[in-house]
């Protein structure tokens, strides 16, 4: 790996996404008919809406979320049209790389498991809806199967973390998220409303999006508000490349990338969180102002290294250190270890400091809520103030 200060896992995050875009263009000009220019308005607009590149910024799980679900829609219309084994292993495919890509994906293949029916061939649910459903999800079982065997060996708490604090929203907040990617993504099935070979595999493929989206209400596997509704980019492009071929279906498609892309900066820019508001800024060019308690714990942190620090949850910390090249962040051997059931090895710890009975964000706390006590085995509180703790390790772990 080259010389760089960009975590490995960001780097991979890049070369997915690139890699989708690619693979989104190639698929659109030679399979869908579009032509070379076209193909490349349409991928420029989807790599500029705000949801993709946030989902890009977000890493690598995000990622390979979005690619599972085009490969599981796509896969899905074929598997209509055809009945054809290797169809069949596209769809499973799809989603097994959802279900590993992240804890959101486990709800997005829960909330496939009814609209699969909808979309099979009559034929195959004729002859058994049972083994139809079993082949499609083995791989899944499988997979979730022996990552709960190996967690249970090495006895560590994979379960628990697999859920987020619940993050309370309105009905119109639901319904303003849903219109980022929503009408798009529908307008582009509902083309097909006559076709029911096209319409109801990709109807059942945006109901597998619903379906997840509403499994987290419940389970808040998910917490980040926008990206929940992420998986639909899958769905949009599959539904776009089996548009008609009309003579207007060009232009037409043009401009719904263009819809997409304006509701999508107007749901970020009032639903967003204080994470992705500091991503905008940066994205702007703007200065993140830091908050004075923020400003003495970098101050306190400036000649420090090996700090394990939850910046998904707290960017304020690299906003004021300017890099992360002293940070234990996640993606990296000693940040999951410590988070997946290990013991913490870092120096430092930076956590936040909590109101009793306020909603647990923050990943490191969640795993280990001694730290909310300053009763941390090894560690000693070193730095408080209003916001923040820093935690110092006092000895060596055998």
């Amino acid at each position: 790996m080259p010389d760089t200060q960009v975590p490995v896992p960001f780097v991979l995050s890049a070369l997915v996404g690139a890699g989708l875009l690619v693979l989104w263009f190639l698929n659109l000009r030679d399979t869908g008919g579009f032509s070379g220019m076209t193909s490349a308005l349409v991928v420029l607009l989807l790599a500029l809406n705000p949801f993709f590149l946030r989902a890009l910024a977000d890493g690598p799980e995000t990622m390979f979320c979005i690619l599972g679900t085009w490969l599981f829609a796509r896969g899905i219309v074929n598997l209509r049209l055809t009945g054809n084994a290797p169809d069949m292993m596209k769809v499973a495919v799809g989603l097994l790389v959802v279900a590993l890509s992240d804890s959101y994906g486990l709800m997005l293949c829960l909330g496939a498991m009814p609209f699969m029916i909808v979309a099979a061939r009559p034929s195959m649910i004729a002859v058994s809806s049972t083994g139809y459903l079993v082949a499609m999800f083995y791989p899944v079982a499988a997979a979730v199967g022996a990552l709960m065997f190996v967690s249970m060996i090495f006895d560590s708490r994979l379960i628990p973390l697999l859920s987020e604090s619940a993050t309370p929203l309105t009905l119109g907040e639901h319904l303003l998220i849903l219109a980022g990617l929503g009408p798009a993504a529908l307008i582009a099935i509902l083309r097909n409303i006559m076709v029911p070979r096209l319409f109801m595999p990709l109807l059942a493929a945006v109901g597998a999006v619903l379906g997840g989206y509403t499994l987290n209400v419940f389970f808040h596997v998910e917490a980040t508000r926008p990206w929940r509704w992420r998986p639909c980019w899958g769905v949009l492009v599959a539904a776009i490349r089996f548009w008609p071929n009309l003579s207007l279906r060009e232009p037409i498609a043009i401009a719904l990338l263009a819809l997409s892309l304006l509701t999508s900066a107007l749901v970020m820019r009032h639903v967003a969180h204080d994470e992705t508001r500091a991503w905008s800024n940066a994205m702007l060019g703007a200065e993140n102002a830091a908050s004075r308690p923020a400003r003495e714990v970098v101050s306190f942190l400036r000649d420090k290294s090996d700090i394990m620090v939850d910046v998904e949850r707290n960017p304020e910390i690299v906003v004021g250190l300017g890099n992360i090249d002293r940070l234990v962040i996640a993606g990296e051997p000693a940040y999951d270890w410590a988070l997946e059931g290990g013991v913490p090895r870092t120096r430092y710890i930076v956590v936040p400091r909590q109101a009793e009975g306020q909603a647990t964000a923050d990943r490191i706390l969640r795993r280990f809520p001694q730290l909310k006590q300053s009763q941390m085995p090894g560690y000693e509180e070193v730095f408080q103030n209003s916001r923040w703790r820093v935690f110092e390790r006092v000895n060596e772990w055998n």
